[in-house]
């Protein structure tokens, strides 16, 4: 049971892996949600099931904790970029995102 949901764990999280773990990694409880609940889906139907989901959602929870205290890691940021149209006249002010690296406290 305990070894299952690790197994699973570490599947999503090699998944995790692939979209780029420091952009993910800002978004952890997030990240944490839509783990445990997929493991959840996945493992239910029996008691066992469950209690695998449950330890793979924590091993998960620990795991994103520690790499966002110890990581360096990027987040999205919106910044107002004013665009000029009708030759200068008017200036319309449009959301501009963008990845900024964040150290780890």
């Amino acid at each position: 049971m305990i070894l299952a949901g690790l197994i699973s764990a570490v599947g999503l999280l090699i998944l995790i892996l692939k979209l780029g773990m420091r952009k993910v990694i800002s978004y952890d409880i997030a990240t944490d949600i839509t783990v445990t609940t997929v493991l959840m889906y996945s493992l239910s139907g029996t008691y066992s099931g469950m209690m695998a989901a449950l330890v793979g959602g924590l091993f998960v929870s620990i795991t994103l904790l520690l790499m966002k205290r110890l990581m360096v890691r990027e987040e999205l940021v919106m910044q107002r970029k004013d665009y000029s149209v009708l030759n200068g006249r008017f200036t319309i002010p449009l959301p501009s995102f963008q990845w900024q690296t964040v150290q780890p406290q």
